[in-house]
């Protein structure tokens, strides 16, 4: 497996990897903003994860220097390789690049109670939990993890 930066290139199976995870990680209505994110935010600081031709895996570090916080953004891995780990190697390979290029900043993430167990294995606790807030059924939990 070999992490690359995104590229356009890439725009469209990182939408065949969002489309393979709904309705349970993603509602449908959040499909723009999924690509309204890879069209404007991901001149930096967005990867993917390849195997030979094929893309498993996508997520990227979205920085709010008001608020002085570093986001993991938009992170997914298609849905025929769940459950093999590459999930946790895209979150720590993003979460190596915050602590080398953001150490002062406040790492937080939005998810939902599908992967907020996950995330706390990676560090980050819960500080509030909006039930529908992605969607029916898809409750919106707000995770940091201090800065060490």
């Amino acid at each position: 497996m070999l992490f690359i930066n995104y590229t356009a290139f890439y725009r469209e199976k990182c939408i065949e990897i969002f489309k393979s995870n709904l309705p349970i990680f993603f509602d449908q209505q959040e499909l723009p903003l999924f690509e309204n994110f890879l069209d404007h935010h991901t001149h930096e600081n967005y990867y993917l994860i390849k195997e030979g031709e094929q893309i498993l895996a996508c997520g990227g570090i979205f920085i709010d220097e008001i608020k002085g916080e570093a986001s993991l953004a938009w992170g997914m891995v298609h849905a025929q390789h769940h459950k093999k780990g590459i999930g946790k190697l895209l979150t720590q390979y993003r979460l190596e690049i915050m602590k080398n290029c953001y150490p002062h900043k406040t790492y937080v993430l939005e998810t939902s109670q599908h992967t907020a167990a996950f995330y706390e294995k990676n560090g980050f606790h819960t500080i509030a939990i909006v039930q529908d807030g992605f969607g029916k059924e898809i409750d919106k939990y707000m995770m940091e993890m201090k800065n060490k």
